[in-house]
């Protein structure tokens, strides 16, 4: 099975919160109350979100579906992954590898080699899975982490999260 990665625009935003969604009882044992409407997104966040990130769907080219999602956005002097989902079910299956290489090459088309991205500290299969793709905890204590480029991450940091970082 192949896979193509497309650019959502507005009215795709269904398949990415599908994507975010399906991975819900993943993290609602682990993350802090406070944060679990950033695991599990309605329409108002989708709007919120499409303004200042790009998401990116994987489409699987035989079946059409959506099986993963990414966004990418610039902060500073790195790329940032707010969000990066392959759909419950679907894992394991090289799907998040394809999707990775693409972000990675976005950031260097975007003229850039600094990539960071926020895992919990309790998503082990996250973590493993981002050591595989070459990224290192770079900083594992909040008041470090929201401290950085005056503070540029403190929007998107939520409790127990390490800021993982690779160099490209």
């Amino acid at each position: 099975m192949g896979f193509t990665i497309i650019k959502a625009s507005r009215d795709k935003m269904d398949e990415v919160r599908d994507c975010i969604n399906s991975n819900f009882d993943l993290y609602k044992d682990i993350s802090n109350p406070n944060d679990l409407s950033e695991h599990q997104v309605d329409d108002a966040w989708a709007e919120r979100n499409y303004k200042i990130r790009e998401f990116y769907l994987l489409q699987d080219k035989d079946t059409g579906e959506f099986t993963g999602e990414g966004s990418f956005q610039v902060l500073g002097k790195f790329t940032y992954i707010g969000y990066f989902y392959i759909k419950a079910g679907f894992q394991g299956q090289g799907r998040g590898k394809f999707l990775m290489q693409f972000l990675e090459e976005r950031t260097i088309k975007k003229g850039f080699h600094d990539l960071r991205l926020f895992v919990h500290e309790r998503a082990t299969w996250a973590k493993d899975f981002y050591k595989k793709m070459g990224f290192d905890v770079y900083k594992s204590k909040k008041t470090e982490i929201i401290a950085l480029d005056k503070g540029i991450l403190k929007p998107f940091y939520e409790e127990g999260s390490l800021l993982m970082r690779k160099i490209i």
